[in-house]
């Protein structure tokens, strides 16, 4: 039911105002919520259900937010109000049994109406009458309360959602104000990240993407978010999965620092040491376990190449994979980048 239909800009009959059919209620639903019709039959529970006192209510509120003429040539003139329709089944358009309120000027009116199979729109100003059924009206307050508690719990979460956002936006302009202040890196220690890449990525288009983001690096160094411009770079390195500087949790299994360096070895070496195997280590061995990082370095020097470390001063490893013939350059690099550099 989409609309309903007066012959005139007045209350049809007699206006009626109780606790909570009033034009204060109508006005404030109208207001905290812009969601136009509720199913009420499941509905979370309220005061009224947790004490048993299962208060009659209407399945369905339907809100109608209308104000004006309408004419129709074969039909003549009609007033469409603004109302709240209550019923229990929608049988048809107009359902067989609906009851509604409607506001004109500053006055509300309870109504009812028969309709159901066959009424078409233009009969609806003739068929609603005045209620005055007492448990009617008792529903009708008892489903006015209940559409209150949904509508205060809508406009509470739009509030908090609207809130929200804002707070998002006032951060992401006291960020972007920030990023424009920020300062790039000095020659030195861009010059230092460039070494780095060139020395550990051998697959080309890898190398030119880090290598452009490189060339526009800002420091980081103190940023509330980041903390250092080596944490700015290494997030940049995995969201593009081009991490040849690989970073693990000093709690982090044995599979995950055989993945990166097999991921590592593959797009930057084309070689397949015989790393060890993670399943010959005890069942609750990490990366930090006595060994294993030996283990692995061990390995990978039969082939020429070699773990370094970036000493980060924090609770997970920073490694590079890179050749033994490269370590004082690489050494080099990472003091440049403001860390010390250590073969574990």
């Amino acid at each position: 039911m989409d609309r309903l239909f007066y012959k005139e800009i007045k209350l049809s009959g007699t206006p009626i105002e109780t606790k909570f059919i009033n034009v204060q209620f109508f006005n404030h639903i109208f207001y905290l919520t812009n969601v136009n019709s509720r199913e009420l039959h499941d509905f979370n529970p309220s005061t009224a259900d947790i004490l048993k006192l299962a208060p009659p209510l209407f399945k369905n509120v339907q809100l109608i937010r209308d104000f004006f003429r309408y004419h129709n040539e074969e039909h003549g003139s009609f007033f469409l109000p603004s109302a709240i329709v209550f019923y229990d089944v929608l049988d048809y358009n107009f359902p067989t049994e609906f009851f509604f309120i409607v506001k004109v000027v500053n006055e509300v009116e309870l109504r009812s109406c028969q309709a159901g199979e066959g009424v078409e729109w233009f009969q609806i100003p003739e068929l609603h009458k005045a209620v005055t059924d007492p448990e009617i009206i008792l529903k009708v307050e008892n489903t006015i309360l209940e559409v209150m508690r949904l509508a205060a719990e809508i406009y509470r979460k739009k509030t908090e959602l609207e809130e929200k956002v804002e707070e998002l936006k006032t951060e992401a302009k006291a960020k972007k104000k920030a990023e424009a202040k920020r300062t790039y890196l000095n020659d030195t220690q861009k010059k230092a990240y460039q070494e780095l890449t060139e020395l550990c990525v051998y697959k080309n288009s890898s190398k030119v993407k880090i290598l452009k983001r490189i060339e526009k690096l800002k420091n980081y160094d103190d940023d509330e978010e980041y903390y250092t411009t080596l944490n700015y770079f290494m997030e940049f390195l995995e969201e593009k999965d081009l991490n040849f500087i690989m970073r693990m949790d000093w709690k982090a299994e044995i599979e995950d620092l055989e993945w990166l360096l097999k991921k590592n070895l593959k797009d930057n070496y084309d070689v397949k040491p015989n790393l060890p195997k993670p399943e010959n280590y005890d069942e609750n061995a990490s990366v930090s376990s006595d060994g294993v990082f030996q283990d692995y370095d061990q390995s990978l020097r039969e082939n020429g190449l070699q773990l370094g470390f970036i000493d980060t001063q924090s609770d997970e490893y920073i490694v590079i994979l890179h050749k033994v013939e490269d370590k004082e350059k690489i050494e080099t690099a990472v003091n440049q980048i403001g860390y010390e550099y250590s073969e574990k």
